[in-house]
């Protein structure tokens, strides 16, 4: 059985880990980024993620693997793939991103080989295969796709596979040439009969100058009748992560037609997102939540290397489309499983001095308020959380103007910064909920419609939770706040 190759059952922040998070997935020890792999199969939930065994810094990217009964819970399992063939074997490369699909009970995996022979790189799409999701066999006829297309720049990577209008096809990101130096980015599409065999297609997403150099992490899937493209650009004008587009496909021609295009999270610490579908087919995203050096408020990686892990992943999230086609993410109702202690109140009034609340854990908690514009005669709320006298992660509310913002510029020594998101307030109704977690922040706002999420390392003594207004009181409808357990116990 699957479970009698579990690696170890972890029992999370019952040392001294101070940053590491209680119910978000962490590797057990050094370096994780993007997820992997994403796939129910066999009746298990299967997460794979880029990780560097050996210590806390990006190199040699190799895959992780744990599973779930229920996308909450998860257990450790041995690495699944390993760079150790020519084509990806490489100490700045290795077995970069890619995903799974299921096939006449085969586990395909895919992922991107990259390596370097002598100054020149090599980033091509391959394949490995699992009867158990437990032992992985790379394919003898690897690369499956051998190189870029034509006009393409060497950046090659990240192949989402997904079926459709009874073939399977592959989106890879990539870039052109253009009058960047770091060239134009572009989302890739192939097309396949068995899964071996791939043919391109062309570009369904060109940035033309305006989205970013090159598009890592593509995901294409259909939702209610359209069709999501997703990606993390890097270097957007505007600093989209995790962009998404909604539109319709003509798989025979190979054309996207884009309708809308919007922002997945606005926060400070999302990026790579993949999708996949769970067991009742819902779509379900998990994200990659931290960022690189290249982002202009990625000061440094933070300390959690003391602690001797790096990386987090978000929470998975249940996506829809709102009535206006736009993307919204919620936490997976399964998160719920595990509420702890809860404090709820009703008609709260905040005034201009703090007002502190007391979770039972007060680095891992969530916070639901729910806020009638019409009853509050105050601008502006403010609730800290992660606090400490002038320390806190601050989430301020302008009612008047319509914007929640995520503001740590106080939280900790390692990041500065605020990040500002505009929402709509249906009949003067707002609804945002805080997860907080150890080292991570985030907001969503009525029911996901709008997201930020952040990571901010307090240190152990910065345990305040309150909330204020700036001038005048406020009457909250209401809060509920429960913390919770965590997912190793």
């Amino acid at each position: 059985m699957l479970s009698e190759y579990v690696v170890n059952d972890r029992v999370k922040n019952s040392g001294n880990d101070n940053w590491r998070p209680k119910y978000h997935f962490t590797a057990p020890v050094s370096w994780m980024n993007d997820p992997n792999g994403l796939i129910y199969f066999k009746g298990w939930y299967h997460l794979f993620y880029q990780y560097n065994p050996k210590n806390c810094d990006w190199a040699s990217m190799h895959w992780g693997h744990a599973v779930s009964r229920d996308m909450i819970h998860w257990k450790d399992m041995p690495i699944a793939l390993e760079p150790d063939r020519d084509y990806d074997n490489d100490p700045e490369g290795g077995c970069f991103s890619g995903c799974a699909v299921e096939k006449d009970g085969l586990l395909y995996l895919f992922y991107t080989a990259s390596a370097k022979h002598g100054n020149k790189l090599y980033q091509t799409q391959c394949l490995a295969t699992s009867r158990d999701g437990v032992h992985f066999e790379k394919y003898a006829g690897n690369p499956l796709i051998s190189r870029h297309p034509e006009g393409a720049l060497a950046p090659f990577r990240d192949p989402k596979v997904f079926s459709a209008s009874g073939k399977w096809y592959m989106v890879v990101g990539g870039t052109v040439k253009s009058e960047n130096p770091e060239g134009d980015g572009r989302v890739f599409l192939y097309e396949s009969e068995d899964l071996y065999k791939w043919q391109y297609k062309g570009a369904i997403l060109e940035s033309k100058g305006k989205l970013g150099t090159m598009m890592e992490c593509p995901d294409f899937f259909e939702l209610n009748g359209k069709w999501i493209l997703t990606c993390s650009p890097m270097n957007h004008p505007e600093y989209n992560k995790a962009l998404y587009c909604v539109g319709g496909m003509d798989f025979e021609s190979g054309r996207y037609t884009i309708e809308k295009m919007g922002n997945l999270d606005v926060g400070f610490d999302y990026y790579a997102p993949q999708s996949f579908l769970d067991e009742h087919g819902n779509r379900v995203m998990i994200a990659w939540q931290n960022g690189w050096l290249w982002m202009p408020w990625c000061q440094n990686w933070g300390p959690t290397g003391v602690e001797n892990w790096r990386g987090t992943l978000s929470l998975p999230r249940v996506v829809s489309l709102s009535e206006n086609d736009e993307i919204c993410l919620y936490p997976v109702r399964e998160f719920e499983d595990l509420e702890d202690e809860a404090l709820e109140y009703e008609n709260y009034e905040a005034g201009t001095q703090r007002q502190y609340l007391y979770p039972a854990d007060a680095k891992s908690f969530r916070m639901e308020l729910k806020i009638d514009v019409e009853k509050i005669t105050s601008r502006y709320l403010e609730i800290g959380v992660l606090g400490k006298g002038e320390k806190a992660t601050v989430i301020a509310v302008d009612l008047l103007q319509g914007i929640v913002s995520l503001d740590k510029s106080r939280s900790d020594l390692y990041g500065r910064g605020r990040m500002n998101c505009r929402v709509e307030m249906k009949d003067g109704k707002l609804a945002i909920l805080i997860l907080v977690d150890h080292s991570t922040v985030e907001l969503y706002i009525n029911k996901g419609r709008h997201c930020i999420t952040s990571n901010v390392y307090p240190e152990k003594e910065q345990t305040e939770c309150w909330i204020a207004t700036p001038y005048k009181n406020a009457v909250i409808d209401k809060i509920r706040i429960v913390s919770l357990k965590s997912f190793w116990e």
